[in-house]
């Protein structure tokens, strides 16, 4: 062989050699971006899966885990039904006030914070639900915005609003004793309220209800007569938008032009009249009350005519105005303002106000501006006339007494004599054993002895004062309209259910997988993905 055999040999060796490890490296080359790519598809994959799994149990969670016997974190299955009903989108306005230094406006705040946590679960088992937030005294320009979308009232806070339709016209509102019963701390009275009862799910689902089959309920307010009107700079907008937002229909009614109430009339509201009614006007109204008819009354401080067509009617408005004289330390005071100690705990209009009434609190918040002094008797009809308000009598630092009439009491001692009933509702008697050819009546009226709680006076804390108080006067509306569901059927609080965290099966297996598997499982995905993310 000879030397140029010889090298070419091994050249050719080597160029083969050189080919072949060219295309082993461009093969693994592949190879690894292929499994670059796999890793990439794998820990993308994962890492999306975690961020959902993290995301459904934090946010879009349609309804707690509930592991309890008692099911106490779990939607009702009315209240299931309620949200399967709704077809158009619900809109949940929640505006709230709160000052550090009023206690009641803390507790209120607590309470409704917990209903709105209770509304996300309606709104992810039901996504037609929106809920809509703003804190009046931060976001004042939101909160302009906000009022002006939903014709709201500049003090129509602390509260929630349903609202439907195209113009936000229908609505249901829910206030803060509609979801919870407060008790004050004896112990410490500037401390915010406990929460004694929690009952925003069934308020809440009444008002979707009410959204889902609502009829707008036709209120006329009358005038002629010196009434207080709507309108403009009214002292009573606040009250035509709480009217509203609880699906009544406001409308003026100019009563001496008519000589009846028009039959769409479901309430009729005469707020302090002035003037004399004519004969006219009375028979229209006696008239509207024989046929059924639902009347509010708040009187003003002159004699009407409409007194005797009250008398007819089971309530009876004695001469004069009530005011009280407060001793204190030494000081005299003589007051217009009539604090009422006394409230009818049976009745249902009255009964959430004396619940948890005691020393500690011996009045129940409301305030009438030299009330007329008012008396139930009895009516036709098998009328029943029952008190809802009272002076409560004299004490040793506050008396009341009478300008311009005698006393309405007839008992002994001081304390009876200066006791003036100062709000009064009839209607007709339940009848266990009706007598042969008995028509039963729908008519029912609350009178009023002052027209102050229609007002709408602040304070300067930014809610109402106890001489608007609303509570008081939307039940005396929904009571008259028959709303019973909307008004609390007594003061004693429900009976509280307890959980029996001892020998409780349910919850012994949630203790157990949470902690076998949840928890482990969790940090093992986490483990994993770090893996696979080192790797690639």
């Amino acid at each position: 062989m000879s030397t140029t055999e010889v090298d070419k040999k091994p050249a050719g060796d080597d160029s083969s050699a050189t080919e072949n490890a060219a295309e082993r490296s461009q093969s693994f080359s592949i190879a690894r971006r292929r499994g670059g790519r796999v890793r990439f598809v794998l820990n993308l994959s994962l890492l999306l899966w975690i961020i959902w799994v993290v995301n459904g149990l934090a946010f879009r969670n349609p309804g707690r885990l509930d592991f309890t016997e008692e099911k106490v974190h779990s939607l009702s299955p009315e209240t299931r039904g309620v949200l399967g009903l709704v077809t158009r989108e619900i809109r949940v306005v929640y505006p709230y006030y709160v000052q550090l230094n009023n206690s009641e406006q803390m507790a209120h705040n607590r309470a409704m914070r917990r209903a709105i946590d209770l509304l996300k679960i309606y709104s992810s088992e039901q996504p037609l639900i929106r809920i809509v937030e703003v804190n009046a005294l931060v976001e004042g320009s939101r909160w302009q915005l906000v009022r002006e979308e939903y014709d709201l009232a500049a003090r129509q806070f602390n509260r929630l609003i349903f609202c439907t339709g195209s113009g936000n016209e229908l609505r249901q509102t829910v206030m803060p004793d509609d979801v919870a019963i407060f008790e004050a701390n004896p112990a410490s009275p500037s401390e915010p309220m406990d929460i004694a009862s929690f009952r925003a799910e069934e308020a809440m689902t009444k008002a979707v209800s009410r959204l889902v089959h609502q009829k707008r309920i036709k209120c006329y307010f009358t005038r002629g007569h010196g009434e207080f009107q709507f309108g403009g700079a009214s002292p009573m907008m606040a009250l035509r938008h709480d009217l509203e937002a609880s699906g009544f229909e406001v409308a003026p009614l100019q009563l001496a032009q008519m000589r009846r109430i028009p039959d769409d009339c479901e309430l009729l509201a005469i707020a302090s009249p002035g003037g004399a009614f004519s004969q006219a006007a009375l028979d229209a109204v006696e008239g509207y009350l024989a046929g059924g008819g639902k009347l509010l009354v708040a009187l003003g401080g002159q004699r009407s005519k409409l007194e005797s067509v009250l008398e007819k009617w089971g309530i009876e408005v004695l001469d004069g105005r009530v005011r009280s004289h407060i001793t204190l330390l030494g000081a005299e005071t003589d007051r217009s303002w009539v604090i009422c100690k006394s409230a009818n705990s049976i009745h249902p209009i009255t009964a959430p106000l004396a619940a948890g009434v005691d020393s500690v609190r011996p009045d129940i918040g409301v305030l009438l501006l030299e009330p007329r002094p008012l008396k139930a008797v009895g009516g036709p009809f098998q009328l029943v006339s029952d008190v809802l308000l009272s002076t409560g009598g004299s004490d040793k630092v506050e008396r009341y007494y009478l300008v311009g009439g005698s006393s309405s009491g007839d008992g002994v001692s001081e304390k009876a004599r200066s006791d003036f009933p100062l709000a009064v509702a009839a209607r007709q008697a339940k009848l266990e054993r009706p007598p042969e050819n008995w028509e039963p009546l729908g008519t029912r009226l609350v009178v009023l002895g002052s027209a102050s709680l229609l007002l709408d006076l602040q304070n300067q804390a930014g809610g109402y004062m106890a001489g608007s108080h609303r509570d008081f006067v939307m039940n005396c509306v929904n009571w008259l309209v028959d709303r019973e569901e909307l008004v609390s059927g007594g003061g004693a609080q429900p009976q509280e259910r307890k959980l029996n965290l001892a020998g409780n099966p349910s919850l012994g297996w949630f203790l157990l997988a949470a902690s076998v598997l949840i928890f482990p499982g969790i940090f093992l995905l986490l483990g994993v993905f770090v893996y696979f993310l080192r790797r690639s």
